[in-house]
């Protein structure tokens, strides 16, 4: 799991214990927080039997790095902060 699956994991299990929050509050951080074959697994079944193009694959590979290298900026500067 990465480090926002795990994030996502955390708050959504706060959400409900400490405020409450049902399912549909929730469901953000549930999908986000599941190990990345369900996500793909998810993925593939909305795009349907056609899939991707391997340009469009590269595109959706480049992305992926840069949404991991944001994330890393993210924790990289909370862990630097005083």
């Amino acid at each position: 799991m990465t480090s926002w699956g795990g994030y996502c994991t955390t708050l959504a299990g706060a959400l409900r214990r400490f405020h409450g929050f049902g399912e549909e509050v929730c469901a953000f951080f549930d999908f986000f927080a599941q190990p990345a074959t369900a996500l793909e697994r998810a993925a593939a079944k909305d795009l349907g039997p056609a899939g991707l193009t391997p340009a469009e694959i590269a595109t959706a590979r480049e992305y992926g790095r840069l949404l991991q290298a944001y994330e890393r900026l993210f924790w990289n500067t909370l862990a630097e902060l005083p």
